[in-house]
């Protein structure tokens, strides 16, 4: 199987299971849509406007994180520069069905001639740092929440037919947060990666369909060879760390002003651990999160136990919301992606090739730097 034709078969299985979730949403609800059309309709605008001006500070602070982590590289840009490459992303993220995505063209947008590597390095990183801390987000105030309330211990997360509940939920949190400290400690420290490589070097011949666990190593040796050089760069790290917090406190309050808009009366507290959680699930392969976002929300936000609970009216009123808000500012990126073009780092950069550890250009190594020069002329 050709890897065109692997990427035609993966884009269609996107496209096929978003189109289903919906189909499935919309029959289940069909006796509720009037309703939920009614509640959508009688949204205020002022708290619509908050929630639409936290999703700004969503972009700007994750703009933020990135600069801090190309100015680490040396590639200096500004942050209105950055901000609107990262809105044209999420018309490719949100919008196409496409399997290049929108982090193809945050490397071809920033990506000076022969820095195509170093670039690529601070996306990756920056995608790691923010997973690390979602989830460092969701496990200390799940934790807080789950210890200090017999209700909230009542929430029950099914998962591949097992149910977490309560403190099991901060379980499952921390072994995922375990595992991605696991694998950055793999990419930045050489005995933790030479461990990994004779791991994967055993089980090199195992494969399960057409899946090899040695690929699984070839493309950790990539990440490796792309990130290694930010160990001696701990300012950038912590503030990349930190301002991921702060990316998912504006999501958080952007889905809160959103409910607030149609009388949502769930806690705040709450959307502090499931909006991370919501986070994580859509990332589940479909058209930017389209209909596992959707599906998420209603399951979370109305079981009975919950504090101030929304209506499955309610909450599918405030997931179509946050979905038409989402599909604003990914269409405003289609725009900035039809005007924008690609600019150089404010500092000169040495054109100089980087060397991996195998003695192959890093640029070489890079799976996106052939794809990002012809975006980047886009």
């Amino acid at each position: 199987m050709t890897d065109r034709l692997k990427k035609t078969i993966f884009t269609l299985g996107r496209v096929l299971l978003s189109a289903v979730l919906l189909a499935l949403l919309l029959y289940f609800f069909r006796d509720k849509l009037p309703e939920v059309a009614a509640k959508v309709s009688r949204a205020r605008l002022v708290p619509l406007l908050i929630a639409a001006f936290w999703y700004v500070v969503f972009i700007f602070v994750s703009s933020w994180r990135w600069q801090v982590l190309l100015a680490a590289k040396g590639m200096r840009f500004s942050i209105w520069y950055l901000a609107r490459v990262f809105t044209l992303s999420l018309f490719f993220c949100k919008l196409l069905p496409t399997s290049i995505g929108g982090d193809v063209f945050r490397i071809a947008y920033t990506a000076p001639k022969d820095r195509a590597a170093d670039a690529f390095s601070a996306t990756l990183l920056d995608r790691l740092v923010g997973f690390v801390s979602l989830l460092l987000l969701a496990v200390v105030v799940a934790f807080g929440l789950f210890a200090t309330s017999a209700q909230a211990r009542a929430l029950e997360l099914p998962i591949a037919g097992i149910r977490f509940q309560g403190l099991g939920i901060v379980a499952l949190l921390m072994a995922g947060l375990v595992l991605l400290l696991v694998l950055a400690l793999v990419l930045f420290n050489d005995t933790a990666h030479r461990c990994a490589q004779k791991v994967f070097s055993l089980i090199g011949r195992i494969h399960i369909g057409r899946v090899r666990f040695s690929q699984l190593g070839e493309q950790l040796d990539r990440a490796y060879d792309a990130v290694k050089q930010y160990r001696h760069h701990g300012k950038a790290l912590l503030l990349s760390f930190t301002s991921g917090i702060g990316v998912q406190i504006a999501l958080v309050f952007s889905w809160y002003s959103i409910a607030t808009a149609i009388s949502g009366t769930v806690p705040l507290v709450y959307y502090f651990i499931f909006i991370p959680l919501l986070n994580i699930i859509v990332n589940i392969p479909t058209i930017g999160g389209l209909g596992v976002r959707e599906w998420a929300f209603v399951l979370l936000f109305t079981p009975s136990w919950l504090t101030g609970r929304l209506s499955q009216e309610l909450a599918l009123a405030s997931a179509l919301l946050f979905l038409a808000l989402d599909l604003v500012f990914a269409l405003l990126g289609g725009v900035l992606f039809a005007i924008m073009r690609r600019r150089q780092p404010l500092t000169p950069c040495s054109a100089s090739s980087q060397v991996g550890s195998d003695g192959s250009t890093l640029d070489s190594l890079n799976p996106f730097y052939k794809e990002d020069r012809s975006a980047a002329h886009s």
